[in-house]
């Protein structure tokens, strides 16, 4: 496939707000590569749905390293499942590093020098190819000098953190009991005007409505964005709360994970079951199944990592968390015939339901998948061995 003009970044906080204020949003890209920020680019701001294995994958284009990030922010990082949207990261050196083929190392890298500041590294000549970007995780353990070293585990290719903040498609039929956010409980002595979102750990009280609910218990607070024909609405989860009590119809419970702005108001619902084991990988699919998408999270065309996707295939063809599919250009009409090669972004599943089920870009070739596009089973999820 030809490559793509390149053509400039143009920063906004949201594409949303970029549309707004009348700014234009585009993205600098060549086949198999996607380009962070600009060579150098010390800090980052969080928006919504930022994870440190995302940032790593975007700025430093290996996931493994989020640790990097952490250990460079862990002042103000208490939990890395969780970044809150306006927190500013510092970023470790080479923020902008291109993947190359392991084959194709730089003469400087090889002689252990770092490259200049800004030079653009060999792009891979297939970034589809190969299972997934955990095929290189260490065994359970090593043997150092007679000594056994347990290494680090598998790391999940879908985090439980990941898992419960996907957006994903329902009507208010589908979710069962449904509770309600009626109160948050903060000491203001002073009467001072405070902001409506409920920050980490405060502490709500919530009117079940029948939702069953127990001590310990985790639930999801969210909110109902746009429909998306007749496979319902997005479900945004906004917050994971923990049951502290339960009193009659009411509960007690802590604000754990805030994934967006959550107010009163909100309707909360039991959380769905994270996969035990969790996902590792992805290895290639025998039989690809095929889908379209249904929607884009941001009403928009697919621009970048962490884009989220409603795909119409679920659990009931087969689909299961931490699959991957490649999506294609509108004017491919047949997915099951097309190319590989012809496909321009790679999606990991992320949540499913029975019907449907969440996408999120792990990869990026080409931008410009839209509403309507042809999808590609091309990878099935692996679990670790026990």
């Amino acid at each position: 496939m030809p490559a793509p003009p390149c053509v400039k970044i143009v920063a906004a906080a949201t594409r949303r707000e970029a549309v707004r204020s009348g700014m234009v949003l585009v993205l600098l890209f060549s086949p198999g590569l996607v380009r962070g920020q600009e060579a150098g680019a010390p800090v980052h701001e969080v928006n919504r749905g930022d994870t440190l294995w995302g940032l790593a994958v975007r700025y430093l284009n290996d996931g493994p390293r989020w640790r990097e990030i952490y250990d460079l922010n862990g002042s103000s990082i208490t939990d890395p499942d969780l970044l809150l949207p306006g927190q500013t990261l510092r970023l470790p050196a080479r923020s902008a590093a291109i993947a190359r083929p392991a084959t194709q190392e730089p003469a400087e890298e090889a002689q252990g020098r770092e490259p200049p500041a800004g030079r653009q590294m060999s792009p891979q000549e297939d970034p589809f190819a190969g299972p997934s970007l955990f095929d290189s995780s260490p065994e359970r353990a090593v043997t150092l000098g007679g000594f056994e070293v347990e290494a680090r585990p598998n790391l999940a290719s879908v985090s439980e953190s990941d898992f419960n903040r996907a957006p994903f498609l329902a009507a208010p039929e589908d979710l069962g009991p449904t509770a309600s956010t009626v109160r948050e409980l903060v000491a203001n002595p002073l009467r001072l005007k405070l902001p409506e979102t409920i920050p980490l750990n405060r502490r709500v009280v919530l009117l079940l409505s029948g939702l069953p609910a127990e001590v310990g218990d985790p639930l999801i607070a969210f909110k109902w964005r746009h429909r998306i024909g007749r496979h319902g609405r997005v479900v945004e989860p906004v917050a994971v709360l923990t049951v502290l009590e339960t009193r009659g119809d009411s509960a007690y419970a802590r604000v754990s994970q805030v994934f967006a702005a959550y107010e009163v108001g909100d309707p909360v619902i039991r959380t769905f079951s994270y996969p035990e084991p969790p996902p590792v990988g992805a290895v290639p699919a025998e039989a690809g199944v095929t889908g379209q998408i249904l929607g884009i999270a941001n009403k928009g065309p697919l621009l970048g990592l962490s884009e989220v996707a409603f795909l119409d295939v679920g659990a009931e063809h087969g689909i299961g968390i931490g699959d991957e599919f490649v999506t294609f250009a509108p004017n491919v009409s047949n997915a099951a015939s097309a190319s590989v090669d012809d496909g321009q972004a790679l999606m990991r599943v992320v949540q499913v339901r029975p019907k449907t089920s969440t996408a999120v870009v792990v990869r990026m070739r080409d931008v410009g998948t839209v509403q309507g596009a042809q999808v590609r089973l091309v990878g099935q999820a692996v679990f670790p061995v026990p």
